[in-house]
């Protein structure tokens, strides 16, 4: 009967008392869990994936100066960091700029607004992407970049391409993404919204191993 070794739990065949596909199997056992527990050299830091606390990746072309690879904090998922004015399709997966230990998924497709949300961090709560919008109002001054809703909701936001006073009726808002809508001496650039569901725990790799 095989018994197993202390540090990586291996297998270690009977030869006297054990068959031979049984011996077989446990060796095709025990190089795997080696390719596994092997160490990975990568040219970046992976940016998908789930990994347990501990888990390390060694930079491929390590600097004097630098560090030797990463090593992650916190049993999680990784993910991109949020960008602005993106478009994401269902299922894509961010993690804010600053790190508060959450991974988001996009359940509705759409586009990022121009200001990263404040992201929550209730379990499975739902949010919108479109901080700093207003409500479109007639007769107002509106600058470069300033972001507006229709008046009645279409899923929709408005970015301002061009700086000037709206009109004094609200423009039929155009459905198509990038469209150009024009109000008085303003215009706007039409987006789709999107929306991101809190979906559980990012994992947090750190620089270790500075070489001198």
């Amino acid at each position: 009967m095989s018994t197993t070794t202390t540090k990586l739990g291996l297998k270690k065949p009977n030869f006297a008392t054990d068959d031979i596909e049984n011996t077989l199997n446990e060796l095709a056992d025990n190089f795997q869990k080696l390719d596994d527990d092997s160490d990975d050299y990568v040219d970046s830091l992976p940016l998908s994936g789930a990994y347990p606390i501990a888990k390390r990746f060694y930079k491929k072309t390590p600097k004097s100066g630098d560090y030797i690879g990463w090593v992650n904090t916190r049993t999680g998922t990784s993910a991109p960091t949020w960008q602005k004015l993106k478009q994401y399709t269902n299922g894509d997966l961010i993690v804010p700029t600053v790190d508060n230990g959450h991974i988001y998924k996009c359940i509705q497709t759409g586009y990022s607004g121009l200001a990263e949300p404040v992201f929550p961090v209730s379990v499975e709560i739902e949010f919108g992407d479109v901080r700093g919008s207003n409500t479109w109002q007639a007769t107002t001054q509106y600058k470069k970049d300033d972001i507006v809703l229709p008046v009645i909701d279409n899923g929709r936001f408005y970015v301002c391409l061009q700086a000037g006073e709206s009109g004094d009726v609200e423009p039929t808002w155009g459905l198509a993404d990038g469209q150009t809508i024009y109000d008085k001496n303003a215009s706007w650039v039409s987006y789709k919204r999107l929306k991101w569901k809190e979906a559980g725990v990012a994992s947090n790799f750190r620089p270790y191993g500075k070489i001198e």
